[in-house]
């Protein structure tokens, strides 16, 4: 009879045992139905992304010296800027100024004017060859730039709200140049 007792606990002892492994087991398996998906904060932020190639404005008009010698000279040729340039906004205005130029600035390697005046008198100094003429004129060069607010969602994906277009001065003097045997040449940047 103890033999019967004995063998009666261990069996109920051992069920119970199974029981509650699988109890303490199936609450860490889920099914697809019960994954809850990841949460991320919500907020905005922006991207600014430069394209296209730089584009070259003049500030001033062509001046051109000739080297007379007979091997290729540095000359200095000085011109007084007539025009002044700005960054602008393209389309669309994207707040002020200001606001562009730092998030250009702060999300690229770009430096960024706001404006370059006129009546200032720069200098280029330029390599002529020998029984040329040099030609220069003075500019700036301007790089358009795509500026992008986008909101990170709580399911972790982004969703793009507005964009705004700037050309913005990254070179407030640049010098185009040429050289030629002829009268003139056209400068290019």
């Amino acid at each position: 009879m103890r033999a019967k007792i004995k063998h009666a606990v261990y069996a109920t002892t051992t069920a119970a045992a199974l029981t509650f492994g699988s109890l303490a087991i199936s609450p860490g398996t889920a099914t697809a139905s019960e994954v809850r998906p990841q949460a991320c904060d919500v907020f905005t932020f922006y991207t600014v992304n430069p394209y296209g190639k730089t584009k070259f404005k003049s500030r001033g008009p062509v001046v051109g010296k000739y080297n007379s010698s007979a091997s290729s000279s540095w000359l200095n040729m000085s011109v007084k800027t007539t025009k002044s340039r700005s960054t602008t906004w393209v389309g669309e205005a994207g707040g002020s100024l200001d606001w562009g130029i730092v998030k250009i600035e702060a999300k690229t390697s770009y430096e960024v004017s706001k404006k370059v005046s006129s009546g200032v008198t720069v200098t280029n100094r330029m390599r002529v060859d020998a029984k040329k003429r040099g030609f220069t004129q003075p500019g700036v060069l301007y790089r358009k730039f795509e500026i992008e607010k986008h909101r990170q969602n709580g399911n972790c994906s982004t969703t793009s709200l507005k964009s705004w277009y700037m050309n913005g001065i990254v070179a407030k003097l640049h010098f185009a140049e040429c050289q030629t045997k002829r009268p003139s040449c056209k400068p290019k940047p």
